[in-house]
């Protein structure tokens, strides 16, 4: 086979032009390719007002595969090399554990994997374990999907926290109740990311996301496909238990194998888990405040003036940015950008609150919204002393976001943010809010601002730094920095601030204790998530083999 690099046509033009297309970059007639396959498509807009998918192909020639290798060699073109389909391989069970036939096996309670955490991570190990045969239990502190949703609804209405059921504990994880992206950065030679896209893909999601360079589902449509996938792992003989709690007891649990894929929210599990021993560090992340402008701004921005056909083509655009402040070294960047979507409360525990960034399927809101976050460093915290110093640090500064308006989300315009003054009605500008939950204007300057003798002293460059990377992203996104830009604070959730070590068999330091996903640290989104879950759940298969 021959994988096809940078095969263009207009945005509006039928998918039917790229036989054409490719068999006048390769030089053969269209009738010598035999088969034709997307596996990538991408906007290139570098020539505006001339904009175009860009697409990679795998592509088979009548001739077979020596006429292949012939014709790539004679090309020359680092755009045209050999490829091939990759698939992903499940791990297998033999027909024995030791001298027991593997149905019988896991049979008894005691020999079954458990699962903790009903997140992306801890979804795909069990399903990989369900479909090897193992009857895993899971046990998820939440609700299924279908409460959550109206516990979730509930708090955006009213303000009232469920503290086991909200926008990050419950079936689908903290994932549910945002964009729904399933890009990844992390390299797949093994097919596991298309695993799961072609998994998403049969239980409902738009077929799409198998060749979009930046797939995305929306939250709309991941409700109903979490909910397929926990049927499939219940008709292969596993168990979901919510609204259940896991409590590692090492007596208990000294034999069993456990798949621990909390959340990065699950703040009670790392303490209990430390206190028993599982050894933890503290990491670097980030923290910040979800930004609002018109995603007409955006895609004006990005595509500049088309036709309504052609837009409609591309869709809402989407950013992303980086700067990196030359007084301090720190990094801003956008994290979790949401075409025409919403802000959200997205908070988990009385008394404070984080927000996030959400989209439906349809990306049709009138806003666009990003994190934009600042590098937190483990010195800030003095990460050295405790592992878990990064939680105290979020916990205290969602406190203040709290206090700021009794829980309703805090929402200043970056010209106000600049002159360190208060947001009124009076003052707000043309930019209208659109955010899920209660929300009111105030002042989010003093939220990373300490004495001079606090142990977080060194936030106080905080404001100073976010201010950097609004103005250095305004150079690349004319608006980016105008003054009714819109700030919702706090996002602090970005990535976890703990990992959890782990061994090539991905055990951790307690034997049969497999970390994996977002909670341990190994993942930042729903597709590195489940990839890393999948990964635990093959070593832990392996490990019987």
């Amino acid at each position: 086979m021959i994988k096809v690099n940078q095969v263009k046509l207009p945005v509006t033009a039928s998918v039917k032009m790229l036989r054409l297309q490719c068999a006048k970059l390769l030089g053969v007639k269209p009738a010598e390719i035999a088969t034709l396959e997307v596996l990538r498509r991408s906007i290139d807009a570098r020539k505006r007002p001339e904009i175009f998918f860009s697409y990679t192909l795998l592509v088979e020639l009548e001739g077979g595969l020596r006429a292949e290798e012939k014709l790539v060699k004679r090309l020359r073109n680092r755009d045209v090399q050999m490829g091939e389909r990759v698939e992903y391989r499940a791990p297998e069970l033999g027909e024995k554990i030791g001298n027991v036939p593997r149905r019988d096996y896991f049979r008894e309670e005691a020999h079954r994997p458990v699962v903790v955490g009903f997140g992306p991570a801890g979804m795909f190990a069990a399903l990989i374990l369900a479909r090897a045969g193992m009857h895993p239990i899971v046990y998820e502190r939440g609700a299924s999907v279908e409460d959550r949703v109206e516990d979730v609804e509930r708090l955006w209405a009213t303000g009232e926290l469920k503290p086991d059921s909200n926008p990050q504990f419950g079936e689908g994880g903290a994932g549910t109740f945002s964009d729904g992206k399933l890009n990844t950065l992390t390299k797949d030679p093994d097919g596991r990311s298309r695993f799961i896209l072609n998994l998403f893909v049969g239980y409902g999601a738009d077929p799409s996301i198998l060749i979009d360079a930046k797939p995305h589902v929306g939250t709309d449509c991941l409700v109903d496909v979490v909910r397929g996938i926990r049927y499939e792992i219940e008709a292969l003989g596993g168990e979901i238990h919510f609204h259940t709690k896991f409590t590692y007891d090492p007596v208990r649990d000294k034999d069993r194998k456990i798949i621990l894929a909390i959340g990065h929210s699950a703040r009670d599990s790392y303490e209990e888990l430390y206190a028993a021993g599982l050894h933890m560090e503290a990491k670097d992340f980030a923290m910040g405040f979800r930004v609002q402008h018109p995603q007409a701004m955006i895609d004006a921005d990005l595509y500049g003036a088309v036709d309504a056909e052609t837009r409609r083509a591309l869709g809402p655009g989407a950013y992303k940015l980086t700067h990196t402040s030359a007084k301090n070294g720190r990094g801003v960047y956008s994290f979790c950008m949401c075409p025409g979507g919403y802000v959200v409360n997205s908070s988990s525990e009385p008394g404070r609150l984080c927000v996030n960034g959400m989209s439906y399927h349809a990306r049709d809101g009138k806003n666009a919204n990003a994190a934009i976050i600042v590098s937190i460093r483990k010195t800030d915290y003095d990460g050295a002393a405790h592992p878990l110093g990064g939680i105290a640090l979020q916990r205290t500064l969602e406190e203040r976001a709290y206090q700021l308006l009794d829980g309703r989300v805090p929402v200043q315009t970056y010209g106000d943010f600049k002159a360190d003054r208060e947001t009124t009605d009076e003052t707000v500008g043309s930019i209208g809010p659109e955010i899920k939950g209660q929300y009111g204007y105030s002042r989010l300057n003093g939220l990373f601002c300490f004495p001079a003798d606090s142990s977080y002293a060194a936030l106080n460059e905080f404001n100073e730094t976010f201010i950097e990377g609004m103005e250095s992203f305004e150079h690349k996104l004319h608006g980016f920095a105008q003054d009714d830009t819109l700030l919702c604070g706090i996002e602090a959730r970005t990535s976890s601030p703990v990992r959890i070590p782990r061994g090539e068999d991905f055990c951790s330091n307690i034997r049969g204790l497999y970390p994996c996903g977002e909670g341990a640290g190994y993942a930042g989104g729903i597709m590195s998530a489940a990839m890393d879950g999948m990964k635990a759940a093959e070593a832990l298969v392996k490990s019987y083999n």
